[in-house]
C-alpha cells in the first residue's frame, strides 16, 4: 500500500526505485547502505532524517513503484516520471522538488514551466548540456552539490549562480554503532561499484607494487555490478560484468600472489561492519576518471569505523572526504599509492593513529550538521537567479569529462564489449 503523509509536505525528493526493490526490503536505513546505489540510497536517508528532525511528515519520497520499507519516516508517493512528480506537487502544493540531476537533460524542458522551485541535487558531475539546462531555466532555483570541492569546482560552469553544497550525510546510529577496526591484520578493503570508472583495474596495478613490499596483505574487495544493474550477467569473478571481468582477469595474471585477492560481492553494511572489524587500510576509487568522484560515501564510512582511507589525488569530492595525511592519503602516482597502502599494512600503530583521526573526522558528516541547508532550500522558494552565461566557453568540469569519455572508449576496446555492440548493431540491422 502506498503511504501518503496527512499534512501537505513542504519538499519532495523524486529517485527511481522500483529496480532495487528488493535490496530496501524492510531495511533499517541507520544501519548504512543496504546494497544500493549510493545516490539512491541518500534519496531515502535524506527524507528519513529531515522528518526525524523536524519531528513532521515534512519531507515526501516520489519514486516509481510500491516499496515495502517500513520506515514511518519516509513517507512516499508512486508517481511514474519526474514530470509527473512535477504535476503531483503543484497538485498537493508542495513548494520544492528535488530531482537527480542526472536526467536535468531527459525532460522535457516544458516541464520545467511551473510555479514549483526544482533542486537539481548533483551527486553526479553535471555535463555540459546539463549544465545549460540549469543556468537557462528560471524555476531550476538549485544545483546542490554533494561537497565542498564539488561545489568549488563548478565556479566556472554556466549554472554557477544557482550552485550551493550540501554534503553527503551518514546517520547518528550508524556512526555511534560501528565497530571500530582493531587494525590487527594487514588487511586492505576496496568498497566501491565494480565498474571501470571505479578503478578495480587500477587498483590490481596498484597492488604489483604493494605485494613486492608486503606479499603477505590480503586485499578484500567489496561491490558488484549488481547494484546498479540487478539483471547483470557477472563475470568469472562474481562481481564485475562479463565485460569488465575481462579486464580485471589480465590484470590479475599480472600478479605474484592472486590468491591474496578476494572477490566478495556485494555486501549491505550490516554485514560490512564485521567484515572490516580487524583491517587497517580502506581504498576507494583509485581510477584515473578526473570527475567521477563528487564526495564518495565508502570513505566517510570506513573513516567512521576507524580505517584511514586511500586514493587517487584528482582535485575531486575526495578532498573534502579524506584529509591527506591526516584521515588517510591521496596519491598522485600509481607508485605513490602504493606506497601510502604499504605504509599503513605495514605498520599497525600508524594505522591506529590515522585511524582515530578518520574517526573524528567522520563525524562532521553526521545529519545536524547538514540536513538544515535543505530546510533553508524548502523555504527560501522566493529566490530567483538568472544566470549570465555563454554557450560557447565550456566550463572545466565539461572538459574533463571529455577525458573521461575516452577512458570509456578505451575500456570499451580492450574489454571487447565494443565489438559486441557492433555485431549486435549489424545484426539488428540485417533482420
Amino acid at each position: 500500500m502506498t503511504k501518503q503523509s496527512e499534512k501537505s509536505p513542504e519538499i519532495a525528493f523524486y529517485i527511481g526505485l522500483k529496480n532495487v526493490k528488493k535490496s530496501i526490503e524492510d531495511a533499517d536505513l541507520n544501519i548504512g547502505n543496504p546494497g544500493v546505489g549510493g545516490t539512491q540510497y541518500l534519496f531515502l536517508l535524506t527524507v528519513k532524517k529531515y522528518n526525524e528532525k523536524y519531528n513532521e511528515t515534512k519531507a515526501l519520497l516520489l519514486t516509481d513503484g510500491e516499496l515495502d520499507l517500513k520506515d514511518d519516516a519516509v513517507p512516499y508517493v508512486v508517481v511514474k516520471s519526474e514530470s509527473e512528480a512535477i504535476r503531483y506537487c503543484e497538485e498537493q502544493n508542495i513548494k520544492v522538488l528535488v530531482l537527480n540531476a542526472n536526467v536535468a537533460d531527459s525532460i522535457d524542458e516544458k516541464s520545467f514551466n511551473t510555479e514549483v522551485k526544482i533542486a537539481l541535487w548533483a551527486h553526479n558531475t553535471l555535463t555540459w548540456s546539463r549544465q545549460l539546462v540549469a543556468a537557462r531555466n528560471q524555476n531550476i532555483q538549485y544545483v546542490v552539490c554533494v561537497s565542498e570541492k564539488q561545489y568549488e569546482n563548478m565556479r566556472d560552469t554556466p549554472c554557477w549562480e544557482k550552485c550551493t553544497y550540501i554534503n553527503n550525510i551518514i546517520p547518528n546510529e550508524f556512526y555511534e554503532n560501528a565497530t571500530l577496526s582493531n587494525h590487527a591484520k594487514p588487511m586492505a578493503a576496496y568498497i566501491g561499484s565494480i565498474m571501470p570508472q571505479k578503478g578495480v583495474h587500477n587498483l590490481l596495478e596498484i597492488w604489483k607494487y604493494v605485494e613486492a613490499e608486503e606479499p603477505e596483505a590480503q586485499l578484500y574487495i567489496y561491490g558488484g555490478a549488481n547494484v546498479w544493474n540487478a539483471s547483470a550477467k557477472l563475470g568469472s569473478n562474481g562481481a564485475a560484468d562479463i565485460y569488465y571481468d575481462r579486464v580485471i582477469q589480465r590484470r590479475m595474471k599480472r600478479l605474484k600472489h592472486p590468491e591474496n585477492i578476494h572477490f566478495m560481492g556485494a555486501k549491505g553494511w550490516k554485514e560490512l561492519d564485521t567484515l572490516l572489524s580487524s583491517t587497517r587500510v580502506g581504498i576507494v576509487n583509485p581510477s584515473h576518471y578526473m570527475r567521477d568522484e563528487t564526495f564518495c560515501m565508502s570513505a566517510i564510512e570506513m573513516e567512521a569505523h576507524k580505517i584511514p582511507v586511500v586514493s587517487r589525488q584528482r582535485n575531486d569530492g575526495l578532498n573534502t572526504t579524506i584529509l591527506n595525511e591526516k584521515t588517510g592519503f591521496l596519491g598522485k602516482t600509481d607508485r605513490e599509492i602504493a606506497k601510502y597502502i604499504s605504509l599503513l599494512l605495514h605498520d599497525q600503530s600508524k594505522s591506529m593513529k590515522m585511524g582515530d583521526a578518520a574517526r573524528c573526522f567522520a563525524r562532521n558528516f553526521t545529519p545536524d550538521n547538514e540536513i538544515y541547508k535543505w530546510k533553508a532550500i524548502a523555504e527560501n522558494t522566493d529566490k530567483c537567479t538568472n544566470c549570465s552565461f555563454s554557450e560557447k566557453k565550456k566550463s572545466s568540469d565539461a572538459k574533463l569529462l571529455q577525458h573521461d569519455f575516452a577512458l570509456k572508449i578505451g575500456y570499451l576496446i580492450e574489454s571487447g564489449k565494443a565489438v559486441d555492440l557492433v555485431a549486435r548493431k549489424l545484426k539488428k540491422n540485417n533482420r
